[in-house]
């Protein structure tokens, strides 16, 4: 395993080494995306739910709408409908056992302890292939602060074959209880067609800024080849987001990370990094809370804002039409006025406290 792995008492049993997955390292150690495979291998043929996660995602109905130039990808998926309904006010979370504590998990479950606090896990409800959760090993509450580094650092290991996800604890986290990640194949990720338009907001050595055009989302696009000075732009814009939303805590966002390219050495030896941050007003659209016929049971986090609208009801997916998501993206979405505000104080590059 990477000498950077290290395992807390209550996850002793719970991971595996790379000799339980029958995979070697050359002297260059293993690459994380040969780990990944192994684990899913592994962990097929020992936990039955994660079997029958993945055949289902085999199966799951997929249609297309479009908004504009964008094209959006609606998922029947019923296996999300625990996912998609979750209570998350803090009486809720006060009575249910944590489903992301080592004491908790489903006794087949097993995984990989990365960079010293984490833990990867496949998670048996997914909605792309090679779908991950990266847990922290200590129960503590999701926020992004002082960990961009590790979606980067991770993204970097995956790549470029996988983006990692982060969903904010009042905006698509399940588990906002207790910090969290995810990563999935990027292959068939809509957003990654939709973002050749944009307009550059801020340029520096390492680092751009852009705000994505024509796409029915307010988003910003970083790309960068300074991994610190990446982490920093997006710790700042999080506060100037704060400020401009009254947050009191870090302020609501879902964040998709991918890198373009990483040689075998690691992530030291990246080329870029891509960071698309997607700022938010509400956690559910008024139509999740509706009375039936007009209930369309969706709950917008960081896939569904990137193209793939996840959707647990059958009748609910075959009647969502373009309408009904244009309504749902603006009632989530950060306000365009307020985005503008945004861009702005990003572009006048104002110094901030690192978040």
């Amino acid at each position: 395993m990477s000498t950077e792995a290290s395992v807390s008492g209550a996850w002793e049993g719970r991971l595996l080494r790379d000799e339980d997955l029958g995979v070697r390292s050359s002297g260059e150690g293993l690459a994380w995306r040969a780990r990944v495979e192994a684990l899913f291998h592994e962990q097929r043929k020992r936990w039955p739910a994660l079997a029958h996660g993945l055949d289902a995602l085999s199966h799951v109905l997929v249609r297309e709408v479009s908004l504009g130039s964008a094209t959006f990808l609606l998922q029947y998926n019923p296996l999300r409908l625990t996912s998609t309904t979750a209570a998350v006010d803090e009486e809720a979370l006060r009575r249910r056992p944590c489903f992301l504590c080592p004491e908790n998990l489903p006794a087949e479950e097993r995984g990989l302890a990365y960079a010293r606090e984490y833990v990867i896990l496949c998670n048996p409800s997914p909605i792309l292939e090679r779908h991950l959760t990266i847990v922290h090993q200590e129960h503590i509450p999701q926020a992004l602060r002082g960990r961009c580094e590790v979606l980067l650092d991770l993204a970097a290991e995956l790549s470029p074959d996988f983006f990692l996800l982060y969903n904010g604890p009042r905006c698509g986290a399940s588990a906002p209880d207790h910090l969290h990640f995810q990563a999935a194949r990027r292959a068939r990720l809509p957003i990654a067609r939709n973002f050749a338009d944009r307009q550059l907001v801020v340029s520096e050595p390492g680092l751009t800024i852009s705000r994505i055009v024509s796409y029915p989302i307010p988003t910003l696009l970083y790309h960068a080849t300074d991994r610190e000075r990446l982490s920093a732009r997006i710790s700042e814009t999080l506060l100037i987001l704060a400020d401009l939303t009254d947050a009191s805590e870090e302020p609501m966002l879902n964040l998709i990370v991918f890198a373009d390219t990483a040689s075998p050495e690691g992530r030291d030896h990246h080329q870029a990094w891509t960071v698309l941050l997607f700022p938010r007003a509400r956690h559910r659209p008024s139509c999740f809370f509706a009375e039936e016929p007009e209930r369309l049971l969706i709950s917008p986090a960081a896939l569904d804002l990137a193209g793939i609208v996840v959707i647990p009801i059958r009748e609910h997916f075959e009647r969502v039409t373009a309408r009904d998501l244009h309504r749902i993206f603006s009632e989530v979405a950060l306000p365009v006025e307020t985005f503008e505000r945004l861009v702005e104080r990003v572009r006048a590059r104002r110094n901030f406290t690192q978040i």
